[in-house]
């Protein structure tokens, strides 16, 4: 099946480039408050009682290391880390139809939707692509707390037109911190003094670090038990250097910026602008998603009608492409880090470590194609990096259902247009990568 007539990989790149537009990422235009030198900044509080001095680099949000990328990488699977996902959009809607909100702005259903659980929310466009996704927290009976990529925002993930709700920007208000891995359990049962291990999966309750009140959630992205911690950003500080200190004897790391979307890799978790583009974002069709891609129609509220539902349902009857994880050789990815040595030509552009939105380099596109053994172009790759754990490079790639199943050799196109390139050998293999310890 051919899946494009023509790819224009500038057209591609222009589009990808959106993720820095001031209106679609990030912070809007905001301050991530939650950083301790911010927080010096506008509250008189000392920023080296943070995290650390956070030094005022461009688009540096959090530290880029700690301990060393593959030290953090390791903690992972090994003990425990405490890593730093504030820099999410964290929207609250509340009021009398925050329901009704939310139906008409997302794919789920909510009869079932108790106070105190979260739920993993998608939202798209009437032709089934997505705009996005997130997680809605039931606060109360009239308050959602939303959190997620540069799509949750009003006009986008949020349509709350005719409904009687109050929409506020949390985001600089609010630290979100991951607290993950095998020790976690007993590092956060350590600072609050509480038994947690009770606490269901994809719940959360309000707990007490160092006399601050702290919403702990059981839930993550981690592929390993984990909690995250959600709490006033002028308490960050106080917060994270507790979870580190209290960490400490179990072996918990800090997880740095270089390192944070290695479990989205290896615990499948597709991730907007890293394996996809939103759909509302023109000339990017490559890779623009539907919920069937990543086998999120399971989320469909099946008794009601939304603008994209018979589209999503269509697709899930027939469907044409799969996100699948690719296992690339080994011996030609060794190829292309030992180019560097190579005097004779011109070395490979080379990979970031360990994933390649370790520095979301302009120079090497985000997704790259992906061909048949054949020479017929599939589909394409996106997030790729190294797991320390399984010592193999791996990738995400939304391929022709045809070439889906576990096993299939397949090959990646490595290397920028006008620069060394090579077909890298590849195989289809299991997904989620590693097995998913969480629940």
């Amino acid at each position: 099946m051919k899946l494009f007539d023509s790819l224009d990989m500038e057209q591609l790149r222009t589009a990808w480039a959106q993720k820095d537009n001031i209106e679609l990422s990030y912070y809007g235009g905001k301050i991530p408050a939650f950083t301790p030198a911010v927080q010096g900044e506008q509250t008189g509080m000392n920023p080296n009682s943070g995290i650390q001095h956070y030094a005022a680099l461009h688009n540096v949000f959090v530290m880029h290391e700690y301990t060393g990328w593959m030290d953090e990488c390791n903690a992972i699977h090994t003990t425990g880390y405490i890593g730093d996902w504030s820099w999410l959009n964290k929207y609250r809607i509340s009021g009398r139809d925050v329901i009704k909100c939310l139906e008409q702005s997302t794919i789920n259903g909510y009869k079932k939707f108790p106070v105190g659980r979260g739920r993993h929310i998608v939202s798209v466009l009437p032709n089934g692509k997505m705009i996005g996704d997130g997680i809605a927290f039931r606060e109360s009976e009239d308050s959602v707390l939303l959190t997620g990529g540069t799509m949750i925002a009003p006009g986008l993930m949020i349509r709350q037109e005719g409904c009687d709700v109050k929409v506020e920007n949390l985001t600089a208000e609010l630290f979100n911190y991951h607290v993950q891995g095998p020790v976690s359990t007993a590092v956060i049962e350590k600072l609050t003094g509480e038994k947690v291990d009770d606490l269901p999966f994809l719940t959360f309750r309000d707990v007490k670090i160092e006399g601050r009140t702290t919403r702990l959630y059981r839930g993550g992205m981690s592929g390993e038990v984990g909690y995250e911690l959600f709490g006033n950003s002028a308490d960050g500080s106080i917060i994270w250097n507790a979870v580190v200190e209290a960490g400490k004897e179990f072996g918990l790391r800090q997880l740095g910026m270089r390192s944070l979307m290695l479990n989205h890799l290896q615990a499948f978790f597709p991730t907007i602008w890293v394996d996809f583009i939103p759909a509302v974002i023109p000339g990017a069709e490559a890779m623009h998603r539907s919920p069937v891609d990543y086998g999120w129609e399971r989320l469909v509220d099946k008794t009601r009608d939304f603008p994209g539902k018979a589209a999503i349902m269509e697709e899930a009857a027939n469907p044409k492409t799969k996100c699948v994880t690719l296992e690339w050789n080994t011996e030609d990815v060794i190829t292309i880090m030992t180019s560097l040595f190579d005097t004779d030509n011109e070395p490979f552009e080379q990979m970031a470590l360990p994933v390649n939105t370790s520095d979301f380099s302009a120079a090497i596109p985000q997704f790259i194609p992906v061909f048949s053994k054949d020479h017929q172009m599939i589909g394409m790759a996106s997030n790729r990096g190294y797991s320390c754990q399984f010592r193999k490079v791996i990738s995400l790639a939304d391929i022709d259902i045809h070439y889906a199943k576990e096993g299939t050799e397949v090959a990646v196109l490595y290397g920028s247009e006008g620069h060394r390139q090579m077909l890298v050998r590849a195989t289809v293999t299991r997904t989620p990568y590693k097995t998913d310890n969480r629940k």
